[in-house]
């Protein structure tokens, strides 16, 4: 049968066997082709230092494992902050910026995507999770980050091999302030078959001695108090509540 090598080295079969993880590999090509993709589409150059995550996980209903890959480029927002002559400036809302990004790898394709952009404080690279929301299948990407003292998550479909948002809320806001707010979200079946999304109240735990309200990562304690449900909407591609209790 026909083989190729995929973009992480590995041979694949063209029929693309239920057991083969493609992002499986023990040699350096993975590295090799996703700087070069990182570097023609988002500009970057051969001495930038910049760091990458893999995530893996079945994104779309064939058989073969995709994966979010995510970028996160700390020393350029510093760099650049440094050159423009606002380092204290940009310290103090935590490099707000350009600088953390994602991408969407098609297992099945053996293709990456052009990247997604999260304007974010580089002090936290994007925290990716998955949730099965459109179908016990696979599963639906979650992006959380970072802008100064507060925290917002994302949520992407996979829409024509691409990630489309139709979800965002706050998690947290004004930590280490006395106006302080959290929320816990909750994803069950209602009335379509892509489930809704509830919102709770939530608290935040008490932060430890000296965290840096620009980079910490509190625990959020659910307070069992609902705030809003969500469904979505096909006919408009995102999420919607209703204007009465």
């Amino acid at each position: 049968m026909d083989t190729k090598k995929d973009i992480f080295g590995n041979q694949i079969e063209q029929n693309h066997s239920k057991n083969k993880n493609i992002l499986d590999s023990s040699n350096n090509q993975v590295d090799k082709v996703l700087h070069n993709h990182f570097k023609k589409t988002l500009f970057i150059s051969d001495k930038e230092k910049y760091s990458f995550e893999i995530f893996k996980e079945h994104l779309n209903g064939d058989t073969v494992i995709d994966a979010i890959i995510t970028i996160n480029r700390l020393e350029y927002a510093k760099l650049k902050a440094e050159q423009m002559g606002n380092l204290l400036k940009a310290k103090e809302i935590g490099y707000m910026g350009p600088f953390n990004a994602f991408f969407l790898f098609d297992g099945k394709t053996n293709k990456l995507s052009s990247p997604l952009v999260v304007p974010s404080s580089p002090l936290q690279p994007l925290r990716v999770s998955f949730e099965n929301i459109t179908s016990i299948d696979f599963k639906d990407v979650l992006i959380d980050f970072r802008i100064r003292n507060s925290s917002f998550k994302d949520v992407y479909f996979i829409l024509n091999k691409f990630p489309k948002l139709v979800f965002e809320w706050t998690n947290f806001d004004g930590l280490g302030t006395p106006n302080e707010e959290a929320y816990v979200f909750d994803f069950k079946t209602g009335e379509n078959m892509i489930k809704d999304i509830t919102i709770y109240e939530g608290k935040i735990d008490k932060l430890p001695p000296n965290a840096n309200p620009l980079s910490y990562e509190p625990k959020i304690i659910n307070q069992n108090k609902k705030i809003k449900t969500f469904f979505y909407l096909k006919s408009k591609g995102k999420y919607f509540t209703s204007k009465t209790p």
